[in-house]
């Protein structure tokens, strides 16, 4: 079998379809990404999409 390479991306913040962009917040800072050209770099080739959003569950009263 021969060996693979695999290029990704992760990232985790707000995405702007507005200005295609994600901003993420951690403890050092806010910073913003831009999120077309990362998907450019993608272009022409094979992919997978994971889209994830984490909402917080209501507490229950007791």
């Amino acid at each position: 079998m021969a060996s693979k390479k695999i290029q990704s991306v992760n990232l985790k913040g707000e995405l702007s379809l507005d200005d295609m962009t994600v901003t993420e917040v951690t403890k050092e800072g806010e910073f913003t990404y831009d999120f077309l050209s990362i998907l450019r770099g993608f272009d022409g080739k094979t992919i997978s999409i994971n889209l994830k959003e984490e909402i917080e569950l209501p507490v229950k009263d007791e």
